[in-house]
């Protein structure tokens, strides 16, 4: 990851896909694959005492190479090593005429941590099991 004097742009998460990773390829005929990883951060305390955490959704876009192997090992329900960097894109809303913006992570390393067995039969959580997701 190349830096530039006074900056840093890296993010790392590890976590669980919540859908099935989406490939495309653009007219170049590079690979794109989009998918969403549920990570879990501290949201304070309960009236108990208790730590509450809650599910954080991050959107990750890996290309070429990468792209094809997300789109061909991951799954919904796969436990995942992201490493890369903060990208913002923008558009104008086709109905609206306003700017929009969405910020992914852009993988340049993406680990697949499911052993073999667990790779070969997903048991995806649902959107509710995201809460009580180990960590």
């Amino acid at each position: 990851m190349e830096q530039i004097k006074g900056t840093l742009n890296r993010v790392e998460l590890i976590g669980w896909l919540g859908a099935e990773p989406e490939q495309r390829f653009v007219p170049s005929g590079a690979a794109v694959c989009n998918f969403r990883v549920a990570t879990k951060r501290p949201a304070g305390r309960n009236e108990a005492g208790e730590r509450i955490l809650e599910s954080e959704w991050t959107n990750v876009e890996a290309w070429e190479k990468l792209a094809e192997q997300c789109g061909r090992y991951l799954h919904k329900g796969s436990r995942v090593r992201v490493v890369g960097s903060l990208h913002t894109q923008s558009w104008e809303d086709r109905e609206t005429g306003q700017r929009r913006f969405k910020t992914v992570v852009r993988a340049e390393d993406v680990l697949f941590l499911d052993t073999r067995s667990e790779a070969q039969e997903p048991s995806a959580p649902a959107a509710e099991e995201v809460e009580d997701l180990p960590f």
